[in-house]
């Protein structure tokens, strides 16, 4: 189990709390499901063959106010126009995404990276297969609630049973966790 002095929050950790609490419980203490999956494994092969190499995989360190290790690994980036690029497969879990994408922001804003103007990074989700893109932006009312994001994961760290179901969702059918939850 994670304890707090070891614990580590990145990205999918957020996307997966704000999507299910219990998934991002159940990752924390590293119950993996994905491996089996087929929907992910599309996923990884997309971000493996969709762009060109030389932008892709940045890890970014940061710390939370709070003190919490923040990690960020960057799908890509375009460092000359300052934007930061997540690819995903499809639209079906968006909200989740937008905040991964804002979390990483989040990260560069954190270690003062800036683009070449001094203005905060922009962020964009990539749909290769939709062929269809969305702008993210940091705006002060999501760093409040990246904060407190990353205050609520810590205290689910620390909890000793998972949160409950949620009650059957659209995209619980495409889970890892689907049968584990519900099997």
């Amino acid at each position: 189990m994670a304890t707090l002095t070891k614990l580590r929050i990145g990205g999918m950790l957020v996307g997966y709390y704000r999507l299910c609490p219990r998934k991002a419980w159940l990752s924390m203490r590293g119950i993996w499901m994905e491996q089996e999956n087929d929907t992910v494994e599309l996923g990884r092969l997309l971000d493996e063959h969709s762009y060109d190499r030389s932008e892709k995989h940045l890890t970014v360190d940061a710390e939370a106010p709070d003190g919490t290790a923040l990690v960020g690994k960057i799908d890509r980036a375009n460092l000359k126009n300052g934007v930061l690029h997540e690819t995903k497969k499809s639209r079906s879990c968006e909200d989740a995404h937008l905040w991964q994408v804002r979390f990483y922001l989040w990260l560069l804003a954190r270690n003062g990276v800036t683009r070449s103007d001094g203005s905060p990074f922009l962020g964009q989700l990539d749909y290769p297969l939709l062929r269809r893109t969305e702008s993210v932006t940091l705006e002060p009312e999501h760093i409040d609630m990246l904060a407190m994001t990353v205050a609520a994961i810590r205290e689910l760290g620390t909890t000793e049973m998972p949160p409950a179901r949620l009650s059957k969702r659209t995209f619980c059918a495409k889970c890892a966790f689907e049968e584990l939850c519900y099997g």
